[in-house]
């Protein structure tokens, strides 16, 4: 938006002689102004430039902010833990962006009308810029995006990234193994970030179009390399996310069975029981009796 704006409002500018180029840029100089109200070669008015930006990122911050909330509500306190690092990249870009949309703000209804000035607010904006990229170069790790954890991604952390380093032969040998762990891979990232375990509906046929990987491929790497099958592989994340829920959050120890099965995504209290017994190989009474009773982490 940023780029497009500045490209329509300055295309005039661009095919101007170089003469009438240089005599503008003078004014700007001479004026102290990033704003000529005596130009008659931009298509938008730098008033309207600024109402137009402060306008799409008000609505980008309170969309963004939507979605924090939303991540921090439904993240458990051990994944925002392990991540504490993306954690606080975006509440810190979230705060300065905050800060910069009041400038704004500000500079849209009391600049003067026929004199815009550079000032102070104009290198608070450039200092947000600088700030972020220079935090995402310290921390290279942020690119990676969040670490995940949990007993279904542990269970299949052969994958490695050096894999890629194999020469042909062994990549070749390797190609079917590797394609799982890659599809293992992105099938838990999406599971561990969106929590679509906690959706008693959810199928095999959605997560394949999201993902944009077939079916087939996605049944063979769970085969492959969890030797599970999709409902068992989601009802695994299911009963980690109770385990987790029940160890950390106070409200969950006074939780009946019932409520446990509801909170983790189970549809029926007998969908709960039959996948807890099939995968803990115990009953849910006495599988989370024992998981009340262990100290918190």
């Amino acid at each position: 938006m940023p780029f497009i704006l500045h490209v329509v409002e300055y295309i005039p500018f661009y095919i101007l002689p170089a003469e009438l180029k240089l005599q503008e840029v003078r004014y700007v100089f001479q004026q102290n102004t990033f704003f000529n109200p005596l130009s008659s070669y931009g298509w938008i008015s730098m008033r309207d430039h600024l109402f137009i930006k402060t306008i799409y990122y008000l609505a980008y911050i309170i969309w963004t902010t939507y979605e924090l909330y939303n991540f921090y509500k439904t993240t458990s306190r051990s994944f925002l833990k392990k991540n504490s690092l993306i954690v606080y990249w975006l509440t810190g870009d979230m705060i300065m962006k905050f800060i910069v949309i009041i400038l704004h703000c500000f500079n849209l209804i009391f600049a003067k009308k026929k004199h815009l000035e550079l000032t102070y607010m104009d290198y608070i904006f450039v200092l947000e810029y600088i700030t972020m990229m220079v935090f995402m170069l310290l921390n290279p790790k942020l690119l990676k995006g969040p670490s995940l954890k949990g007993l279904v991604f542990q269970h299949s952390a052969g994958f490695n990234e050096k894999e890629s380093i194999e020469t042909t032969k062994q990549v070749k040998a390797h190609q079917k193994s590797s394609r799982d762990k890659n599809v293992l891979f992105t099938l838990n990232r999406y599971f561990e970030t969106e929590q679509l375990f906690l959706r008693p509906e959810i199928t095999l046929a959605e997560v394949s179009r999201y993902l944009k990987i077939k079916p087939r491929i996605i049944r063979m790497a769970l085969q492959m390399e969890l030797e599970l099958s999709f409902s068992d592989y989601v009802n695994t994340w299911r009963i980690q996310y109770a385990e987790e829920q029940c160890r950390e959050n106070p409200k969950w120890k006074n939780y009946k069975l019932e409520v446990i099965a509801m909170e983790s995504g189970f549809g029926t209290r007998q969908s709960f029981n039959s996948a807890v017994k099939k995968i803990k190989g115990v009953s849910p009474g006495k599988y989370f009796e024992n998981i009340m009773q262990q100290p918190k982490k």
